[in-house]
């Protein structure tokens, strides 16, 4: 079977310049809501005013913070005062060593008896 084939006339192809596109593909397009009411300036200040009221969240925060860890470390250089002061009457006194042996671990000189009240 054969395939007829029909002449066609040249035609000059019209430029078109708006479209550039290919058929068939459309390319996204979004715009956003405008808001009459709020200006851009007023959106800014709100803006403004969140960043300023959370900093200063922070800083009320970490301020606190500073204060208990100031707290903590009057606590342990009261703590640490008392150990060196223990430790130098330990060094110096060899009774020291004696007091803790019979109150803590309950230990008698010889010729001793130990006497526990109830």
């Amino acid at each position: 079977m054969k395939i007829k084939t029909y002449y066609r006339p040249h035609r000059k192809k019209r430029r078109r310049k708006l479209r550039r596109f290919k058929k068939g593909i459309s390319l996204p397009t979004f715009s956003l809501p405008s808001l009459p009411s709020i200006s851009l300036a007023k959106l800014l200040l709100g803006l403004l005013v969140v960043v300023l009221l959370s900093g200063l969240a922070g800083h009320f925060y970490l301020r606190h913070q500073i204060q208990d860890l100031r707290a903590k470390k009057e606590d342990l250089l009261l703590t640490k005062s008392r150990l060196s002061a223990k430790i130098s009457r330990l060094k110096k006194d060899p009774k020291a060593y004696e007091e803790i042996a019979r109150r803590q671990y309950g230990l008698v000189k010889d010729n001793e008896r130990l006497v526990i009240f109830r």
